[in-house]
């Protein structure tokens, strides 16, 4: 007896489970179906398959595709959609209509934290660039290199969202509707980050500047602070002058951000900056200089010997100099509604520089 109940009871059981598989219809079935089919192509290993799947202007622009630039944006693709994963909830349709809709839940990257590393990387290699002697102008697929290698050095974890899916009927089977919202969630809204004005802040715009300028050799320094024109001098001298400064700044250039303050479109951010001691180079410079001048040498010598000896002694100075200044300066910074741009002054150029100007132009009637 408690035999038969108990079948009894599982037939009822599984029925119910039957029933409740059978609900959705057939044409519900074949919606979901076509959500799942679109959706894997962005699993798929094949980067093509992905690039035919969604707007690929969400991640970079067409513009200046080459052969070259194609490889790297397929490695791309691969890479972005690693860990994409999605649920599909809920699918109702309208066979009137010929309309459906697929409630889903995607899993996609952190766009927010790559597209803020990939400005970064962008904005220091934009100052990398102001010290190239090349000049080479950044291109497509300088950026999809830059992209790739971030993608493939750090791992963005993922973050989920929930969208509705729109789909229309064609003839018997079911086509996703991309549009571009739908496109944009599918790269985790890459692109917007990308477009955000204020994804940087900032401290870290002066960070990014000061940190690229900070790894310069001497020759970037020579180049981006224009070195090799502070004196009207030969080539030879004025070559070796610059070579001395911009080894002296490589190494003791250093710098702390202390404090950041915001105001609508304004910005100004502290900064304690440490430079060479251009002062005492210059003071050295009087003092040995003086002592020679007292010697009968100097008198033996003439002219040409005095500006050799006077040259020699500068660069002596420059290159044995170990003293360093600290200075706290205010950086001015406005945002143009792209990114928040550095406005460079007096203050900035001293700091940084060791107010290597006025040092050089105090010395260089005796040196010329």
């Amino acid at each position: 007896m408690h035999l038969k109940k108990t079948k009894v009871l599982l037939g009822v059981i599984l029925s119910g489970f039957f029933l409740l598989g059978g609900c959705a219809s057939k044409s519900e079935r074949s919606a979901r179906e076509s959500v799942v089919q679109e959706l894997e192509k962005l699993q798929s290993s094949d980067s093509q398959t992905i690039q035919d799947t969604i707007d690929t202007q969400q991640l970079l622009s067409s513009s200046q595709y080459t052969e070259e630039t194609a490889e790297e944006i397929g490695d791309i693709y691969s890479l972005f959609y690693k860990d994409f994963s999605f649920e599909i909830k809920k699918v109702t349709v309208d066979e009137e209509k010929g309309t459906g809709k697929a409630v889903t839940r995607l899993t996609t990257i952190d766009a927010g934290s790559l597209a803020k590393d990939y400005s970064l990387s962008l904005l220091e290699k934009q100052v990398e660039l102001e010290a190239d002697p090349e000049e080479v102008k950044f291109s497509l697929n300088d950026s999809c290199i830059l992209l790739k290698k971030l993608l493939e050095e750090n791992d963005y974890g993922t973050e989920t969202s929930e969208t509705e899916i729109s789909l229309k009927k064609e003839g018997d089977s079911w086509k996703v509707i991309h549009t571009s919202d739908l496109d944009s969630l599918l790269t985790g809204d890459f692109a917007s980050y990308m477009s955000d004005s204020r994804l940087l802040s900032p401290s870290e715009i002066v960070n990014a500047h000061f940190g690229t300028i900070k790894d310069f050799d001497s020759q970037q320094l020579i180049i981006y602070l224009s070195l090799d024109q502070l004196v009207d001098t030969d080539d030879s001298y004025n070559h070796s002058l610059a070579a001395a400064i911009g080894e002296q700044i490589s190494r003791s250039f250093d710098y702390e951000i202390t404090g950041e303050e915001q105001e609508d479109s304004q910005a100004d951010v502290q900064v304690s900056i440490t430079s060479p001691d251009f002062e005492s180079i210059l003071s050295s410079y009087e003092e040995q200089l003086t002592q020679w001048l007292k010697t009968s040498e100097s008198l033996s010598d003439g002219a040409q010997g005095r500006r050799e000896k006077e040259r020699s002694l500068l660069l002596s100075c420059i290159e044995d100099n170990e003293a360093t200044v600290s200075k706290n300066i205010t950086i001015h910074l406005y945002n143009d509604g792209i990114n928040w741009k550095i406005q460079m002054d007096s203050d900035i150029a001293e700091a940084v520089f060791g107010d290597i100007p006025s040092a050089i132009g105090s010395i260089s009637q005796d040196v010329e």
